[in-house]
């Protein structure tokens, strides 16, 4: 007589090894799309969020001050951006970038945060009309540009 034989097979294991792992690499490359496009959506929020912030404070500026800049001047680690504007007293504004990649505003000595995540801005001058194109530090961003009027120089 016979006894049953209880359990699985060498075959039977293998086959559900072989499933098991197939399952496995598909639920694994769908996880690696999804944290992909995670990160890609998270860019590019960063990005707008950092050009956002710094086009308020770089239009109201322009927009304000006395004169705007002769020649074509790029805001980044190296190099800073003066703008003066009001009557005595006279309020004085200096854009700079910290190596944090923060779009620094300086007014009157005190400094403040106007952006994080900016690798640099340029502002080209054209009579009374400025153009201005902000370099977004998210990998991947495109630069944006846009242009300001400036009132006070006299301009209408």
């Amino acid at each position: 007589m016979r006894r049953s034989q209880r359990g699985f097979t060498l075959v039977e294991m293998m086959v559900g090894l072989a499933i098991l792992s197939i399952v496995g690499v598909a639920m694994a490359g769908t996880f690696l799309v999804a944290s992909r496009a995670v990160s890609n959506e998270a860019r590019a929020i960063s990005a707008d969020e950092a050009v956002s912030g710094a086009s308020v404070w770089l239009t109201r500026d322009l927009n304000s001050a006395a004169a705007l800049p002769a020649l074509p001047t790029t805001i980044n680690v190296a190099n800073t951006l003066t703008l003066t504007y009001g009557s005595a007293p006279v309020v004085v504004v200096v854009y700079s970038v910290n190596t944090n990649n923060d779009l620094v505003r300086t007014v009157n000595g005190v400094n403040t945060t106007a952006s994080r995540g900016i690798t640099s801005v340029t502002v080209t001058a054209a009579g009374c009309y400025a153009t201005v194109t902000i370099q977004p530090s998210a990998t991947g961003a495109t630069a944006t540009t846009f242009n300001v009027s400036n009132r006070p120089g006299g301009c209408w």
